[in-house]
């Protein structure tokens, strides 16, 4: 019998970074309601039955966008959650901290497709699926470094410690006078103080 071919690629993989990148600075600006694919079509240089061609409609080409920038997302975070762990936590938050505002800053429109903004409700799954994997990922982080048993408990940590990068970043973006890293810097003083007067025995008890 012979093996059986791999299924296709979604057709939005196929050499459409560009048109992505259009799309992605399109939605963030007008949202997703007020954004035209004829204006998406001319700034990726393609025409407009080429953009329906690859992505099928707006909510499509509106999803494949919101998707590409969590998948960047997590690639770059995962990574830098995934470096040694020998370092104090205070170098690692470092890491983390500058791995987080280091994509704001070269992907801005795409943090605010992604954070901001209207959003259609048929990309609601995966703004969701996307914020809850990195939180999961934070959560294995704060159970390995607190040696905490509850599960429950450190990703409540975690969906604080998420909630508080994207908002700092979403106020930076909003106020152009605000340095990042400045920002950076007092969201890694907020949990190193937080983590430091938190009784552990809490995390537990919330599990």
């Amino acid at each position: 019998m012979p093996a059986a071919s791999p299924p296709p690629a979604p057709v939005y993989r196929v050499g459409t970074d560009g048109i992505l990148d259009a799309a992605t600075a399109v939605f963030a600006a007008e949202g997703f309601d007020r954004a035209n694919m004829d204006v998406i079509a001319a700034r990726a240089g393609i025409t407009k039955p080429t953009l329906y061609a690859r992505f099928g409609s707006k909510e499509g080409l509106f999803a494949a966008a919101v998707q590409r920038e969590y998948e960047v997302r997590k690639a770059r975070l995962f990574d830098a959650y995934d470096e040694p762990s020998e370092q104090p936590f205070a170098v690692r938050l470092r890491r983390w901290s500058s791995a987080y505002f280091d994509l704001v800053r070269e992907r801005p429109e795409g943090f605010a497709l992604i954070s901001e903004g209207e959003r259609h409700p048929g990309a609601a799954a995966l703004v969701k699926q996307g914020n809850d994997e990195v939180v999961d990922r934070i959560a294995t982080l704060v159970v390995q470094i607190s040696g905490r048993r509850s599960r429950a408990g450190a990703h409540v940590v975690a969906a604080m410690i998420s909630g508080l990068f994207t908002a700092c970043a979403r106020e930076a973006a909003a106020n152009r006078a605000v340095d990042l890293a400045d920002v950076a810097a007092l969201c890694e003083s907020f949990v190193l103080g937080a983590l430091r007067g938190v009784d552990p025995e809490l995390i537990d008890a919330v599990g």
